[in-house]
């Protein structure tokens, strides 16, 4: 996508928003929280248009088709946040009122609603059953019985509720579509979050709690709210746009699916309608068919009794988000009675000599994550593992991590697994806890083992949105971990320091020190940025500055550096990561972060172009339903296959030599990938479409 096209999209954005403010006062908020999100992240746009790739692909998949009448179930966790009341008394809304919701969803998203007679005869054809349903969930995110409803006394404003609020409460986004019910101002009535557009802990739904089902479990507004509200956010959470998204464009066969809200079968709409608009108001002028103004679609602002429908282009999107951005919902164990829970165990062996690995960690991350740790004979045991699909990794400080499974089934017959690690190498992308430790002197900013949420200040990112692409898991160390507030989580007053464990040189020929690092000192209130990031390594007695950087350098960027140019290698190797606000009456905006450190030998580190790059060669590219993979290998190497989420969705290992890997793509949705071809001494990514 061209560089005008993403403007466009963010402008057409912005345009919609602005018209929006300066008609009404808006019931709905998602479209500027979009806004907001774009304007924040100079990256969300092309993220945006990733993501309609994806939808756009799979919708014109055989997938698609394959999977037209399957029922999809959505765990809801609906989190009630009160500020003291009794149950049943204003904020603290009662179980019958949240059930009554639950109700109206599935009405809606069903076509099980009897206002569907409402729909003037020229529409009523389009009246789509989305085959969507949705569950209280019955099994919380550690597997235990749930009512699916949580209850939380905290004193918050709608000015901080997502960064205060949401991470605190937020069950697994990835498992749960999370409802947060509570006060909101302005005549605002709910928002949402679109899918892959924001922090993941803020994700989710937000509903003004009188506008929560329906009479009469709801006794507020009664003659006003039917639950439509609710029905609306969803659909935004789902990918849907407003039916009045931009105004007038997408006017034609041609410009219908890219412009507007992208869906041909909902026609254009100037404006937003409220209340009880005309039957045949026509705002807009298509051609070569003119239409009226589908008001009554759940994605305009009339009022609940006459919003009716959903059509099948709305379908469409929806279901195509949840077998892409949102995939993962569909693994989800939430709405199960209970896990069928079974003993697993395994062994952790060194790859070189088939011997056990002691206080290795083992993590098998599905639909619930199970980490345990071996012992003196390299064996482990999961006494109570779910059934179900897990990637299984294997790790220890000293040697190189295995992603040995992508999502494999697991199952009370399954049989042992041996799962063989690579010594004499230091790796960590923070998928396990290896021991880095933090001091600071800082007031705010901290250094902290996470999913980066991304914060923004004055159009630019702070601290990053998403970890390295392609390591494992999604945690890094990042300063803060800030939200849109920004500034507000930054490193202020002082330092804080990331100290790495010990790692033993003794033994390594010629040592090399690499890692992903990501640096921001941002102007405020006029001042010069004059911070600084220091990353240092000790041999004990020693102790040098590999880099000082002090001017911004906000993207993920990869160094390494020889050892004993530096420092005598010992086995008390250590290494700082200093992130200062070094001058208190001069505050800037000061983030870092680190991924993906590792220890390992000059042999092992191959950085250059070479033939056996080279040689490197993916096809047929657009894929069809295999991709082959060929080259020469120096050492062993991992190939996977890498959705624009970043998620590993394929993978496969091959040893040194000449290589030719086949790749099934028949089972990805149509869109763009990566393939990347991994080993300690080189990486090679590669662009490919898949289609069908």
């Amino acid at each position: 996508m061209t560089k005008l096209k993403i403007a466009a999209v963010y402008l057409y954005l912005l345009f919609s928003t602005s018209l929006l403010q300066a008609q009404h006062t808006q019931p709905c908020v998602s479209d500027v929280k979009l806004q907001e999100y774009l304007q924040q992240n100079p990256n969300a746009a092309l993220q945006l248009q990733q993501n309609w790739d994806a939808i756009d692909a799979y919708i014109n998949s055989q997938a698609a088709r394959d999977n037209y009448q399957s029922v999809i179930t959505i765990p809801v966790v609906f989190h009630i946040i009160h500020t003291g009341q009794a149950v049943g008394v204003t904020f603290n809304i009662t179980d019958a009122q949240i059930l009554s919701q639950i109700d109206v969803l599935n009405e809606c998203y069903r076509k099980r609603n009897a206002d569907t007679v409402l729909v003037p005869n020229w529409f009523k054809d389009r009246i789509a059953d989305i085959q969507v349903e949705f569950c209280l969930a019955s099994t919380d995110p550690t597997g235990n019985s749930t009512s699916g409803i949580t209850r939380h006394n905290i004193n918050s404003t709608p000015a901080n509720f997502d960064a205060t609020v949401k991470p605190v409460t937020q069950w697994d986004p990835t498992k749960y579509l999370n409802i947060w019910t509570t006060q909101l101002n302005n005549n605002i009535l709910g928002y949402a979050t679109f899918p892959n557009m924001g922090p993941a802990n803020q994700d989710g739904v937000v509903i003004d709690y009188r506008n929560l089902g329906k009479a009469p479990a709801n006794p507020f507004n009664a003659s006003d709210t039917l639950g439509k509200t609710c029905v609306h956010e969803v659909g935004h959470w789902l990918g849907l746009y407003h039916t009045f998204q931009d105004s007038c464009v997408g006017l034609t066969p041609q410009t219908c699916a890219i412009q507007g809200d992208r869906i041909c079968d909902t026609p254009p709409t100037k404006e937003p309608n409220y209340g009880s608009p005309s039957l045949i108001l026509n705002s807009c002028h298509e051609t070569p068919i003119d239409e009226y103004d589908m008001w009554m679609n759940y994605m305009d602002y009339a009022d609940d009794v006459n919003t009716h429908m959903f059509t099948y282009g709305q379908r469409e999107v929806m279901r195509a988000v949840l077998n892409t951005n949102r995939i993962s919902i569909q693994s989800s164990l939430g709405c199960t009675n209970t896990f069928t829970a079974f003993y697993y165990s395994g062994v952790v062996v060194d790859e070189a000599t088939n011997q056990p690995v002691s206080n290795a960690k083992v993590l098998f991350d599905g639909p619930q994550d199970f980490e345990v740790t071996t012992d003196v004979n390299g064996a482990f045991a999961i006494p109570d593992l779910y059934q179900g699909y897990y990637d299984v990794y294997a790790g220890k400080w000293g040697y190189r991590e295995n992603f040995y499974a992508s999502h494999a089934l697991y199952t009370p017959s399954s049989a042992p697994v041996t799962i063989p690690i690579k010594n004499h190498y230091y790796y960590d992308d923070f998928i396990f806890n290896y021991g880095w430790s933090t001091t600071q002197s800082a007031t705010d900013g901290y250094w902290v083992r996470d999913v980066p949420n991304g914060s923004f200040y004055n159009a630019d990112t702070c601290n990053p949105v998403f970890d390295v692409a392609g390591d494992y898991g999604l945690k890094c160390y990042v300063t803060g971990n800030g939200t849109s507030a920004g500034i507000n989580n930054d490193v202020d007053g002082g330092n804080v320091t990331l100290l790495s464990p010990v790692f033993d040189l003794s033994g390594f020929t010629n040592p090399y020190v690499r890692y992903y690092r990501w640096f921001y000192d941002g102007l405020q209130n006029g001042n010069a940025p004059d911070d600084n990031m220091q990353i240092k390594l000790t041999n004990g007695t020693n102790t040098v500055t590999l880099e000082n950087l002090t001017a911004t350098e906000n993207t993920w960027a990869q160094v390494n550096f020889r050892v004993a140019d530096y420092l005598t290698p010992t086995a008390n190797m250590r290494m700082y990561i200093d992130v200062s606000d070094l001058n208190s009456g001069n505050q800037n905006v000061v983030d870092g972060a680190l991924d993906k450190f590792e220890v390992l030998e000059q042999s092992a580190l191959y950085i250059s172009e070479t033939p056996a790059i080279a040689q490197l060669s993916v096809y047929p590219n657009p894929a069809t339903g295999i991709v082959n993979v060929n080259f020469m290998a120096l050492e062993q190497t991992d190939v996977k296959i890498i959705d624009v989420c970043g998620r590993i969705m394929q993978k496969q290992r091959a040893e040194a030599g000449l290589q030719q890997l086949t790749f099934n793509t028949a089972n990805l949705p149509n869109g763009l990938y990566i393939v990347s071809v991994s080993a300690p001494h080189f990486e090679k990514n590669v662009k490919i479409a898949v289609v069908k």
